[in-house]
């Protein structure tokens, strides 16, 4: 990959990201220690009277910990504890996968209230985002063992969800965010930047997603046999400059402490937030970068 070439395709495609993903994971899974690491997909439906998705809770595990990417209730189905229960049955199906712990984010306008009365405690913060909200990063660790959770009869675990499902429970939220901000556009943007040798093969790249005035960099990759070359600083770069012309106030990204945590603080990035044993004996660090 000595001769390179960065291309920005004005349609990132799926196989785009998968290009960047399988590479980092293999390289990840190596570094992050000997032994299986199984990843585990997690929803959590909520259904309507016609029977169709009404809210729910998507979710991934790996590494040792449960993330929650959404959680939705719909408004006219608040005050029967479908959160409490969402969270209990997310909290033991992670125990039961061997889960160190659980983390997710809010904003400000969300719910930060809620998670903390569940024993959820703020790691890590973004001001700004989108102003004048914040977006609080939380996170609680499970014990190996808990009450036991009865399942919700209004709640359906669904064993190998499609990604239409994880749409139908982000459509809603994403609608009740943006009322909740008042209304206005809020443009939201896939990013892939791909590295392409002299015979057109993706060798490197960066994939990530703008929405709220922020970037976050899903991926970064560069193979061993290309690096001392510029071209993670090159992506860097230009995902950034993506970042302005897009009129995004900063960037945010995270990495493990076996992969790149000394790279981002020499471009202007600072940790905000971090957590241990992500897998054991490692750390997850979260970066962000005013622009």
């Amino acid at each position: 990959m000595d001769r390179h070439r960065i291309i920005e395709p004005e349609r990132p495609l799926a196989e785009h990201r998968e290009a960047l993903r399988a590479p980092l994971s293999v390289f990840s899974d190596g570094r992050a220690g000997a032994g299986d690491w199984p990843e585990h997909d997690l929803c959590l439906v909520i259904r309507g009277a016609d029977g169709g998705v009404a809210g729910g809770l998507s979710g991934r595990f790996y590494y040792d910990w449960l993330f929650i990417e959404l959680i939705y209730v719909p408004e006219n189905r608040r005050g029967q504890a479908l959160g409490s229960a969402l969270l209990a049955m997310a909290e033991a199906q992670g125990r039961a996968w061997g889960a160190v712990g659980v983390w997710l984010d809010t904003f400000s306008f969300q719910a930060r209230g809620f998670y903390e009365r569940h024993g959820y405690r703020v790691f890590g913060e973004i001001a700004d985002y989108p102003a004048p909200h914040q977006r609080f990063f939380l996170s609680k660790p499970l014990g190996a063992s808990a009450p036991g959770v009865e399942p919700h009869p209004a709640i359906e675990q669904v064993a190998a969800p499609e990604p239409a499902l994880k749409e139908a429970i982000g459509d809603p939220l994403s609608r009740f965010n943006d009322t909740r901000l008042g209304g206005g556009y809020w443009p939201d943007a896939d990013l892939a930047l791909l590295v392409e040798d002299a015979d057109g093969a993706i060798g490197a790249g960066l994939w990530g997603r703008s929405y709220y005035h922020w970037l976050f960099v899903d991926l970064l990759f560069v193979p061993e046999r290309a690096r001392g070359q510029g071209l993670g600083t090159a992506l860097l770069r230009r995902a950034e400059d993506a970042a302005r012309a897009r009129g995004c106030r900063g960037v945010w990204l995270d990495t493990f402490s076996f992969q790149a945590p000394e790279f981002y603080p020499r471009h202007g990035y600072r940790a905000f937030g971090r957590l241990d044993a992500y897998p054991a004996p490692h750390h997850r660090l979260f970066f962000s970068k005013r622009l």
